[in-house]
């Protein structure tokens, strides 16, 4: 049973990428295929019992042409296998209102047709025009050639009941697989997007070394609080201390493992207080919204203490570094670039006064 179900799935899903939109088109159209398919088998049972198939034993002849047609979704494209499929439903059609008149469902078919038509091809709106009205005409012509002509086949109201059973089960079932089909990979498509959209913010906030935010986030973080008037905060801005003799002794890669570490710590200690980003080589910005000065000194300083404290180990080999801040306090109608400049300002003074200090 397990080989058979299988089996059917790869008969199914053969050649199939779900990134494919034509894939998506083909598959849609194999289980339309072997939806059909099982609704002439259904048809066959029935024209059995009711003696159909002695008086029009062409009937015969759809079911292997159904399945020939099945297997053009291996070799040929979404419009070709469409054109296929859609002159054997429409066939059929005609010779079923033919046979048994239009009472018993059969046109119904038209109308999935109809939905199928417009995934067909990507855009070609004058030919998806003309076949709609192709077959709107088509449907007007059976609707009036079965009111004007006696069927050959005299098909009683009980099996007339059957019949448009089938027709209806077939087509909303064919509806289905079209709309989930179609509705599924729609939905698939634009969370694809979202994830898409929102790993580009992310890039586009975000330092690649550290993971934290980036200088061009922090810049527009700053202009939101300069926004809102009578807000107090105070920034700050750290640079490692002799960050080059790292970079020179122990190479490049150490260096961006010390900036990794640092970093980490330094979001999770300001996860609560404010945010900090990565303002260039070694050097990070701080905020502390509604902080005074004297309170973000007091931050700064408890992060001074660890850091010193702190050991960084890469590949085994174990080193402290220090940092050398400068904190200010936002003041009415500044400019950010004036307040970091002041900040920084501040923090070269440190650097200058002997490194691994706080500078308010």
């Amino acid at each position: 049973m397990n080989s058979k179900k299988s089996s059917l799935k790869d008969l199914i899903y053969k050649n199939i990428s779900f990134e494919s939109e034509e894939s998506q088109f083909l598959l849609m159209m194999r289980f339309y295929y072997i939806i059909t398919a099982l609704y002439i088998v259904a048809f066959y049972i029935f024209a059995a019992i009711a003696g159909i198939l002695k008086e029009a034993p062409v009937l015969l002849i759809w079911l292997p042409l159904h399945v020939a047609c099945f297997f053009t979704t291996y070799s040929c494209g979404r419009r070709l296998v469409f054109h296929i499929f859609s002159g054997g439903i429409l066939t059929w059609l005609i010779y079923s209102v033919y046979l048994m008149g239009e009472d018993y469902g059969a046109h119904y078919f038209i109308y999935p047709l109809m939905v199928i038509s417009f995934f067909a091809t990507y855009r070609n709106f004058k030919g998806k025009a003309v076949y709609m009205i192709f077959l709107l005409a088509l449907n007007i012509a059976v609707y009036f050639y079965g009111k004007g002509h006696e069927p050959i086949l005299i098909i009683t109201e009980q099996q007339g009941n059957v019949l448009n059973i089938m027709y209806t089960v077939t087509l909303f079932v064919c509806m289905f697989v079209i709309c989930f089909i179609f509705s599924n990979t729609n939905q698939s498509a634009l969370e694809k997007l979202n994830i898409y959209n929102r790993n580009l913010k992310k890039e586009a906030e975000t330092d690649a070394l550290t993971g934290l935010m980036n200088r061009r986030c922090m810049y527009k973080a700053l202009e939101e609080n300069m926004g809102v008037t009578d807000t107090v905060f105070s920034v700050a801005i750290g640079d490692i201390d002799l960050f080059k003799k790292i970079n020179d002794t122990k190479g490049h890669n150490f260096g961006d493992e010390v900036l990794k570490q640092l970093a980490d710590y330094l979001m999770k200690y300001m996860d609560e207080k404010g945010i900090v980003c990565r303002w260039g080589g070694e050097e990070f910005l701080f905020l502390f919204p509604s902080c005074n000065i004297d309170t973000a000194y007091s931050y700064v300083l408890e992060m001074r203490e660890h850091i010193e404290k702190m050991p960084i180990t890469v590949d085994g080999d174990t080193i402290t570094v220090t940092m050398t801040f400068g904190v200010e306090e936002h003041k009415a109608e500044a400019l950010v670039t004036e307040l970091i400049s002041k900040a920084d300002t501040k923090l070269y003074d440190g650097k200058s006064g002997g490194r691994n200090t706080v500078v308010k």
